[in-house]
């Protein structure tokens, strides 16, 4: 596990959605956006009450990985003004969460967050929860004009 920058923390920790890279046992990519929680080990995402057409194991997210574990999380900002464009990549393993301590954290980490989970109880129900370790994680803002890399590559330190 590579734990992510403290500045690039707080930068992570502040956007409200990612985009989450999976693949199945043959390599065939999916990609999805994603509510979620940074606690400087993990991220964390719900399969929560939003109408989707597969619930729990059936979806196609949480059989990739089951097959493959090893997943893409991106975090980008973007603006009209390209000099704020941002972003983060990291690069890690996903397991799926059912119950226990971590996972009731997870959720609660998720209600603080987002109102939106907070009004519909999510703590209360039985959302399995990804939960991403981080492995590697490369960054890239307008500024620097180049991707680095840090908490498992071997670039530098520049940060969005």
């Amino acid at each position: 596990m590579a734990a992510i920058p403290d500045d690039l923390t707080a930068w992570v920790q502040a956007h409200r959605i990612g985009q989450l890279a999976t693949a199945d046992a043959s390599g065939v990519p999916h990609l999805i956006p994603l509510c979620f929680v940074y606690d400087g080990q993990a991220i964390y995402s719900a399969i929560d009450h939003k109408p989707k057409r597969r619930t729990g194991y059936q979806m196609k997210r949480i059989q990739n990985i089951i097959e493959n574990p090893h997943v893409a999380f991106l975090v980008h900002h973007y603006e009209e003004e390209w000099q704020h464009l941002a972003h983060v990549l990291i690069r890690g393993t996903a397991t799926v969460l059912e119950v226990g301590p971590e996972w009731q954290r997870a959720l609660e980490a998720l209600e603080d967050k987002y109102p939106q989970y907070r009004e519909r109880h999510l703590t209360q129900g039985t959302s399995l929860v990804i939960k991403i370790v981080p492995h590697r994680l490369q960054h890239w803002h307008w500024q620097s004009g180049q991707t680095t890399g840090a908490a498992g590559s071997e670039a530098g330190t520049t940060r969005p």
